[in-house]
């Protein structure tokens, strides 16, 4: 009962309201609402700035939270060895990833796993490249699929596969008869820019970074389904990795081309794990099928 009501906070701090936590949950928004109130009287202070059409966790919540993430990460760990005894596979993973890898991958190769392991229960989250090796340190998510980089102390890449950041365009456009693209060449059509930050590891090219930053977008979307719907419209082209187009590739609806340049090529997208503290049971399984599924997806054409 106590991990439940720490799961409902957790949901409304992520979520930023009880409406969306609620149907996360699959639970009435009245029975998050009660349980917030509870949890605040037993505090005995608000937890979240209650403002116009969304809640923000105050510090007294950031504190809270912290601590609620490494208890349900402790929690579901214990879990998992005592289903463990009886030779049971339960329990529940968070996966923390680039957005691009929950478009195909992600769904496919859970749905494998769940094939064998049916009690297990997912959360699956998009998050900015840069943020996830902290969300595994901290404990928000058990596995992060993330562009590799240096992993803060307490975590460590388990895997990684080639993903550099190429250009993405309507099958017929001209630059889909080259073999890879120059930057100068790309500078000559409409840009679409994905909002937020470049990942750290593109640092490695600074010439991609600044060519980027000197692009003026037609239009700038964090949606994938915008940009495969715009891109089939011919309004110009984005640059992504190739692993969120893989099936609009495959049928030849959209094309995906490298830059020529050396250093962009070398980007690897890897999953992360956290090393100070020991995964439940069924996340450290998932996370040796994951390393199996990334090397399909690295051979994939």
């Amino acid at each position: 009962m106590h991990a439940a009501v720490l799961r409902y906070f957790r949901e409304i701090a992520r979520h930023g309201s009880i409406r969306r936590a609620a149907s996360a949950l699959h639970v009435a928004p009245s029975a998050v609402d009660r349980q917030l109130l509870k949890l605040e009287a037993e505090l005995g202070v608000p937890v979240f700035d209650r403002l116009p059409g969304r809640m923000r966790l105050n510090r007294a919540g950031e504190i809270l939270l912290q601590h609620v993430s490494g208890t349900l990460a402790d929690f579901d760990r214990v879990r998992a060895e005592i289903d463990d005894l009886s030779g049971v596979k339960t329990g529940h993973v968070t996966i923390a990833a680039v957005d691009s890898l929950l478009v195909e991958f992600l769904p496919q190769a859970l749905g494998r796993f769940r094939a064998d392991f049916p009690a297990v229960n997912f959360t699956m989250l998009a998050v900015e490249p840069a943020r996830i090796p902290g969300d595994v340190a901290a404990g928000r998510a058990d596995l992060g699929l993330t562009f590799v980089s240096d992993p803060p102390a307490g975590t460590k890449f388990v895997a990684s596969f080639a993903a550099p950041i190429g250009v993405i365009m309507a099958a017929a456009h001209p630059l889909a008869r080259k073999r890879a693209v120059r930057f100068d060449e790309a500078r000559a059509f409409p840009f679409l820019g994905q909002q937020g930050p470049l990942p750290k590891s593109a640092d490695i090219d600074p010439n991609f970074a600044a060519f980027r930053d000197g692009l003026e977008p037609t239009l700038i979307s964090n949606a994938i389904p915008v940009f495969k719907q715009v891109i089939r419209e011919g309004w110009g082209i984005a640059f992504f990795t190739r692993f969120g187009f893989l099936r609009e590739i495959a049928d030849g609806e959209l094309a995906w081309r490298p830059f020529a340049s050396r250093r962009i090529n070398t980007l690897k997208l890897g999953l992360i794990v956290p090393e100070a503290r020991k995964l439940p049971s069924v996340a450290q399984t998932l996370a040796e099928r994951l390393i199996d599924e990334l090397k399909r997806l690295e051979s994939t054409p």
